[in-house]
C-alpha cells in the first residue's frame, strides 16, 4: 500500500474480524480453525495466532508445529534466528500436515541488523530472503519479515533493507513486507518517502502490563499493525488475572492472551505442550468486560516497547 492512500484505510488496516473459536474435530483429526483475522494496509487478511518456534532441535521444531495446526493455529511464523534446520523441520511439518498449505499463512524473517550501509543492507536481505523461500517452499510466501533494522548506519541501512523487501514483494514473491524491532524512528525512515511500500505489521515484545505504552496508536497511524512476540512473559498468578479468569472459565494465560487480541494486536506464541497450544487457540469464543479491561490495561510493567 502507498502512503497517498494510507489516511482512508488506517481505520480497515486495524480492524479485527470476528470469527468465533476453535472447535475440536472429536475423532482425533486436527480442529478446525475458526480464527479471528487482520487485514492489513496491503488487504491482505492475517490471523491474528501464530504459531512460532523457538530455538529448538528438529524433531521438537516439527512435532510442535505439527501440534499447533492440529490445534487449530494456521499461521506458523518461522524465524531464521531460531536455525535453518528448526526452519526445515517447521516446513516439513506444514507439508506433511491434512492441512492443506494453501490454508496455512506461513511467514519467514531476515537477519541483517548487523548489516552495514544501503548496499551491503540491500545484497545481504536479498540473499537472506532468498534463503527462507528456499527453505519454506511456499510460493509466494505469506509474509516476510525483518528480524531487526540494520544497527550500524541508521536510515541508509534500513532503507537497503526495505530495497530489497520492495523488490521481492514488487515481482509477488512475497504477499506482505513486515519488520520487527523497529522503534517510530525507523519505521519512519521507510514511510517518509511517500511512494514506499508501508511495513505491514512490526512485531514487538508486547504483553500486559504494557497497557499505558503508546505503540499501538504510534504505529497504526502509520497504517502499521503489531504483533506481540513473548506475550505471556507475565505474572500469571497476579490475583486480578486469576480472578478474571475464573469468572470466564478460562486460564490466566487465555485472559492475558484475550487481553492482547482485544487491544487490536496480534500475536506469535509457542509451546511443545499439545494441551497449552489448544488452550491458545481457544480464546475466540469469550470477550472481556469495559471494567476487566481497564482493570488489565492499568498493570504496569518495568519492561518497554520499543518506541
Amino acid at each position: 500500500m502507498r502512503n497517498a492512500a494510507l489516511a482512508a484505510s488506517v481505520s480497515a488496516a486495524l480492524t479485527l474480524t470476528q470469527c468465533g473459536s476453535t472447535t475440536s474435530t472429536g475423532g482425533g483429526g486436527h480442529a478446525e480453525p475458526v480464527q479471528d483475522t487482520v487485514k492489513l494496509n496491503n488487504g491482505v487478511d492475517m490471523p491474528i495466532l501464530s504459531f512460532a518456534a523457538q530455538v529448538w532441535d528438529s524433531s521438537t521444531c516439527q512435532r510442535a508445529t505439527n501440534d499447533a495446526l492440529e490445534a487449530g493455529f494456521r499461521y506458523v511464523w518461522s524465524s531464521a534466528l531460531i536455525g535453518s534446520d528448526c526452519q526445515r523441520a517447521q516446513s516439513a511439518a506444514i507439508q506433511a500436515s491434512s492441512v492443506p498449505i494453501s490454508k496455512v499463512f506461513v511467514a519467514g524473517t531476515v537477519n541483517t541488523g548487523s548489516c552495514s550501509g544501503s548496499d551491503d543492507c540491500y545484497q545481504q536481505t536479498k540473499s537472506g530472503a532468498q534463503s527462507q523461500f528456499d527453505i519454506l517452499k511456499k510460493n509466494p510466501l505469506d509474509m516476510l519479515m525483518l528480524d531487526y533494522p540494520s544497527s550500524a548506519s541508521g536510515c541508509d541501512g534500513v532503507l537497503g533493507q526495505w530495497k530489497a523487501f520492495e523488490e521481492l514483494y514488487a515481482a509477488k514473491k512475497v504477499r506482505t513486507i513486515a519488520v520487527s524491532n523497529f522503534n517510530l524512528d525507523q519505521l519512519k525512515c521507510i514511510t517518509a518517502n511517500t511512494s514506499a511500500t508501508v511495513p505491514s505489521v512490526n512485531q514487538l515484545p508486547y504483553a500486559l502490563g504494557h497497557g499505558s505504552d503508546p505503540v499501538v496508536e504510534t504505529n497504526g497511524a502509520l497504517g502499521v499493525h503489531v504483533m506481540a512476540y513473548s506475550p505471556l512473559e507475565i505474572d500469571l498468578s497476579d490475583p486480578d488475572l486469576a480472578k478474571i479468569a475464573t469468572a470466564h472459565k478460562k486460564s490466566s494465560a487465555q485472559v492475558a492472551l484475550r487481553w492482547i487480541v482485544q487491544r487490536n494486536v496480534s500475536i506469535a506464541t509457542q509451546s511443545t505442550n499439545p494441551e497449552h497450544l489448544k488452550q491458545d487457540a481457544d480464546i475466540f469464543d469469550f470477550a472481556l468486560t469495559k471494567a476487566e479491561m481497564a482493570k488489565l490495561d492499568a498493570k504496569s510493567s518495568s519492561q518497554r516497547i520499543i518506541v
